[in-house]
Parts: C-alpha cells; sequence; structure tokens
C-alpha cells in the first residue's frame, strides 16, 4: 500500500473542505478523503497575498505612491507590496505539486488533472474577460478604454497574452483595464510543464531547482543586458524593442525559480513530516524561521532602494530575484511546519475563507479599481475644483474613499464566483475525473491527480 503522508497542523474543518460559508472546495475535499496534505497556512499565505496586491494597486492608482515617491513609506510598499505576485507563483509550485510528492512521485491520471486544473482557472477567468469586454463595449470613461480587437481576445481566451506579444503586439494586456491577467499566461505554463517534469523533480529536487535557478538567471541576465540581446535579434525597432525587454520580465522563464522553489518547498514539507524529523529537531524550525524572515527583509530593503523610480527593471538582477524568492519560500515553508502559534495568522478560519474566494478577487480587482477612477473619482475632484486626475491627488482621503468602495465590491464578486460559477464546475470536474480513472479489476488503479 502506497504511504500517505498527514497533516497534523490541519483543522478540523479542513478535513472536509469547508471554509467559506456555502463553499466547498473540491480540491481540498479530495485532497483530505486520498490523505493527501492540506496546509492552512496556504490559503493564508493566498489570502494575504492578493490582499497585498489589492492595496498595492489602490496605493498606486489613489496617487499615494506618487506623492509618497522616495520617502520611507514609497520604499516599504515598493520592496514588499510591490512584489506579493511572488508569493501566488510559489504558492502554485507547492499546492499543485504537493500530492505527487505525498504519492512518492506518482504524478496520477493526466487528463483528469487536465481537467481539473481547467476547472480551475478557465470557467472564472473567461468571466472576467466577457466582464471587461462588455464594460469596454457600453460604458464611456475618460480617458477611454478601447473595445479589444477579436486578435486579443483570442490570444487572452487562449492563455497567450504574454507569449503571443513578443511575436506581435495585439494590444494591451487585461484590454487596457485588467493588466493583472498578466499572471495567468505564467500560470497554464507552469500546470502544463508539471506533467513532464513531476516524478524527476520528486527524485531531484535540488537539481530542479539549480535548473530553475540557471533558467531565471540566463533569462534575466539576457534582459539585463538588453543592447546585447537586442543585436542577437537582428535590432528591432526601437517601439518592438522596448515592447519585448518589458515582456521579457513578464515570462514565464523569469520566474521560473519561483515555481520550482514551491515545489521544492512541497518536497521538503513532506519529507520532514514523513521521517518525523519535526519532533526531533523541532528548535531548529525556529532558527530556520528567523533566519529567512532576516534574510527576506534584507532582500525587501535591497529591492526598495533599487526599485524607485526604475518600475519592473530593477528586478532583473538575478541575485536579488532568486535570493528574494529563496527567503520568501523558506518562510513560508518553516512557517507552516512550526508551531500553531507562528501559524495562527495564516490558518486563521477568515484568512482561509478569503483565500478560498481570492481568485475571484484577484480577475476583477483592477477592473473595479479602473472603472471607480474613471467614473467616480475623477468626477467629483473635478466638482471639487481640484485636479481632474485621480493619480495626482494622493491623499489619504483619497486612498479610503477608493478602497472602501473597491474592497467589498472585489470581495462579494469573490464569494459570488466562487460558489456559483467555480464551486459547480469544479466539483463535475472531479467527479469526471473519478470516472475517468475507473478501470477493469484486472488493470490496477492510478493514483488520484493533484486537485
Amino acid at each position: 500500500m502506497m504511504e500517505t503522508v498527514s497533516s497534523p497542523s490541519i483543522s478540523p474543518d479542513s478535513k472536509v473542505g469547508r471554509f467559506a460559508p456555502g463553499i466547498v472546495d473540491p480540491g481540498k475535499e479530495d485532497r483530505a478523503a486520498h490523505g493527501i496534505p492540506v496546509v492552512p497556512a496556504f490559503d493564508g499565505y493566498r489570502a494575504y497575498a492578493i490582499l497585498g496586491i489589492v492595496v498595492g494597486h489602490l496605493l498606486g492608482r489613489s496617487g499615494v505612491l506618487a506623492v509618497a515617491g522616495s520617502n520611507w513609506f514609497g520604499q516599504l510598499v515598493q520592496g514588499t507590496l510591490g512584489h506579493f505576485v511572488d508569493i501566488l507563483f510559489i504558492i502554485s509550485g507547492f499546492v499543485v505539486f504537493l500530492p505527487t510528492v505525498a504519492r512518492r512521485g506518482e504524478f496520477g491520471h493526466v487528463p483528469s488533472y487536465a481537467v481539473r486544473r481547467a476547472a480551475r482557472l478557465v470557467p472564472a477567468y473567461w468571466a472576467v474577460l466577457a466582464i471587461v469586454v462588455v464594460l469596454a463595449s457600453v460604458v464611456a470613461v475618460n480617458p477611454p478604454i478601447p473595445v479589444p480587437g477579436l486578435d486579443n481576445i483570442a490570444v487572452h481566451a487562449a492563455f497567450l497574452q504574454q507569449p503571443a506579444g513578443l511575436v506581435h503586439d495585439f494590444g494591451a494586456v487585461g484590454f487596457g483595464s485588467d493588466p493583472a491577467l498578466w499572471t495567468m499566461s505564467l500560470e497554464v505554463a507552469f500546470y502544463v510543464v508539471l506533467p513532464f517534469i513531476a516524478a524527476w523533480y520528486f527524485r531531484r529536487p535540488l537539481l530542479g531547482l539549480l535548473i530553475a535557478a540557471a533558467i531565471t538567471i540566463a533569462w534575466r541576465e539576457a534582459l539585463l543586458h538588453w543592447s546585447t540581446t537586442e543585436a542577437l535579434l537582428g535590432h528591432p525597432s526601437p517601439e518592438t524593442s522596448g515592447r519585448l525587454h518589458l515582456l521579457g520580465l513578464l515570462q514565464f522563464p523569469s520566474y521560473a525559480f519561483s515555481f520550482a522553489a514551491g515545489m521544492t518547498g512541497a518536497w521538503a514539507y513532506v519529507r520532514l513530516r514523513q521521517r518525523k524529523l519535526l519532533e526531533q529537531h523541532a528548535h531548529l524550525v525556529g532558527r530556520v524561521q528567523l533566519a529567512a524572515l532576516v534574510s527576506l527583509a534584507t532582500f525587501c530593503f535591497v529591492l526598495a532602494h533599487g526599485t524607485l523610480g526604475t518600475s519592473l527593471v530593477a528586478r532583473d538582477s538575478p541575485i536579488i530575484v532568486l535570493g528574494f524568492t529563496a527567503s520568501l519560500t523558506a518562510l513560508m515553508v518553516a512557517t507552516a511546519l512550526g508551531r500553531i502559534g507562528w501559524q495562527r495568522p495564516f490558518a486563521h478560519p477568515l484568512a482561509r475563507r478569503l483565500g478560498d474566494i481570492s481568485y475571484g478577487i484577484y480577475l476583477i480587482h483592477l477592473v473595479v479599481i479602473t472603472y471607480a477612477v474613471r467614473l467616480l473619482f475623477e468626477h467629483s475632484t473635478a466638482i471639487a475644483g481640484q485636479s481632474a486626475s485621480l493619480n495626482a491627488n494622493g491623499s489619504l482621503g483619497t486612498f479610503v474613499a477608493l478602497a472602501a468602495l473597491v474592497l467589498p465590491l472585489t470581495v462579494g464578486y469573490g464569494y459570488v464566483s466562487g460558489r456559483y460559477l467555480e464551486q459547480p464546475i469544479r466539483r463535475w470536474a472531479h467527479r469526471f475525473g473519478r470516472r475517468a480513472q475507473v478501470v477493469p479489476a484486472s488493470q490496477p488503479a492510478k493514483a488520484s491527480p493533484p486537485g
């Protein structure tokens, strides 16, 4: 019989997969039924990461960051919230690879995995694409948001907005109102690659991490020395060169180490649980946690000073990228392995409920912010005799007013999307997966795939 791994840190409600009122996560429910670890802290990580991303965008669109400039507050935001997207990629690597590790390298039924991943991502994503297209078609704002062309809609629907942009300028990512959708191409790329490397990576998790580091370093070095890379590309026009440089930073190889760090973190988590090393060396977890926290704070400080005024370009440095991501992953895994008290802020039921609806929140939040700014706040500031641009305001009152409008709408949408769209389709996908795995009695059944 294949050995499975239990997680003693799981709270009772995780055993049935029920985290938010009316919402039952089919993936967690299936994992609990098959003895696959459900790690509560990672639900909280996802919730806080997306909440941090939303707050960061609120600070930017309200003009607070522009006013803060290079003062301590601007540096703090740039060095922390400005890089929370890495947490999402680390979580994806950890959570999706965890069942393979728990089953000793058995990935499972690939077609069922594909259906489940598609059910997890596609319906909610396509729904937001439809919302954005409809809003662009019927709502007039200033400055206007153009109706996307069919080619731009097609590449978005196929999750190709980032790689396709390297070949041709199809238009703005997110159709001009939802640039947060740039991450979706990277997530899908990881899900496509994973079945081909999962078994090998389980046997060689450290080598796999080194290879991912090499990919990220090589890719970012090519961007860091752009003049040389530009020459190899045949000296494209300045407009094309600028587009390629910016889009290059937002491609899958640029974040390969983040996904791999999550995968290696999942391997370490299960390995320590299996061998019961935590009981023997519990004090070491605390030391690793403290060392990772100090290291992460150091890299955040470096990022803050290196990012101001240079946007994404400061993240070209491979050493900074790898050091930041490795420190962040070590802190996340050590906290998930540590004492219950250390996990409580992340494993708290409210944090986990927010994590369960965070996908819809992430997909819609910039749409809500964009239209709130252009329809309401610009109009109100113009009446008051102030600047017609919200970004030129930057007052605390503007930020609070924008947040008071945006946060309830985005959280409400996340709940509706989770309960009435994502959950039913994901339940169907899990039922389909179980039927697809039914085999004749003379043949051994395959392990259930990652959900």
